[in-house]
């Protein structure tokens, strides 16, 4: 499998995102959001600290599109990350184009380490029934660990 690790900067310049696949945000909340409505899920609060969010992009457009729309904070609000986005700064991500479906394996592999947990059952996983595609963690986790995992699933 092939793992590419970006900047937000360079998702226009990647062409390996023109196809579909499996991504990984790592996001910054640097305050606590009280009550932050997500879609039909309901009112949540979130701490300071790390998210990370499994996404798939398979649609029109592929990773490259489903990117783009997560870095713009200005957008209908349509996946759960939607509501979480516009107070949280993207960092890091990483995409694996390709036709398999890895979210669920990666999330499984997420689930594994012990700083992680899912603050939200059920979060951007309307559409997989694996639990949750949301997790947190007070101090990020090292890029080469999350490769790895990643290269696991």
């Amino acid at each position: 499998m092939k793992l590419l690790i970006l900047t937000p900067a360079m998702v226009e310049h990647t062409p390996d995102l023109r196809t579909e696949g499996t991504y990984l945000l790592h996001l910054w909340l640097n305050h606590q959001l009280t009550q932050i409505a997500i879609g039909r899920l309901g009112r949540f609060d979130f701490a300071p600290g790390h998210y990370y969010y499994v996404g798939s992009a398979f649609g029109t457009g592929g990773l490259a599109a489903r990117l783009r729309r997560h870095i713009a904070i200005e957008k209908r609000f349509h996946w759960h990350i939607d509501y979480l986005r516009p107070h949280a700064e993207i960092r890091t991500i990483w995409a694996a184009p390709g036709r398999d479906r890895l979210e669920c394996r990666w999330c499984k592999e997420l689930a594994k380490v012990p700083e992680l947990i899912r603050p939200i059952s059920g979060f951007g996983a309307s559409d997989t029934g694996c639990g949750g595609h949301l997790f947190f963690a007070a101090t990020a986790i090292a890029e080469s660990s999350i490769r790895e995992l990643l290269l696991t699933g």
